[in-house]
């Protein structure tokens, strides 16, 4: 990939390509209006916003806590997702990918969807 130097040069490999392999997380979500975790109007801020009675927003995603006490979980996740979410352009490049058969695999640690949405 040395002969990647520009924009030009990405959009020629991957018309090239037969194979690609997509890692990608929070990032092409949140322009869609999902929140990450840890920034600005992010998860554990809205966590936080809610007065859940966490001594920690990460108790949110543990099984044990869940275990023990489902609610905050439930009233957080009554807000997670913002109303009329749409997929990112960058949804929509990888479900062009997959169209052109080009896509064989999409690694993301992301859980909303849009991937498949798009």
């Amino acid at each position: 990939l040395d002969a990647c130097q520009t924009l030009d040069d990405v959009v020629e490999v991957l018309r090239r390509a037969k194979n690609v392999l997509v890692l990608c997380g929070a990032g092409i979500s949140t322009s869609a209006g999902i929140p990450d975790f840890r920034s600005a109007r992010g998860i554990y801020e809205i966590a936080d916003e809610l007065d859940l009675g966490l001594d920690d927003p990460q108790c949110l995603f543990d099984l044990e806590f869940f275990k023990d006490n489902p609610q905050p979980f439930y009233k957080f996740a009554s807000r997670l997702y913002p109303e009329g979410v749409q997929p990112s352009l960058t949804h929509r490049f990888l479900a062009r990918l997959e169209a052109e058969k080009k896509l064989k695999r999409v690694f993301t640690q992301n859980i909303d969807g849009l991937e498949a949405q798009a």
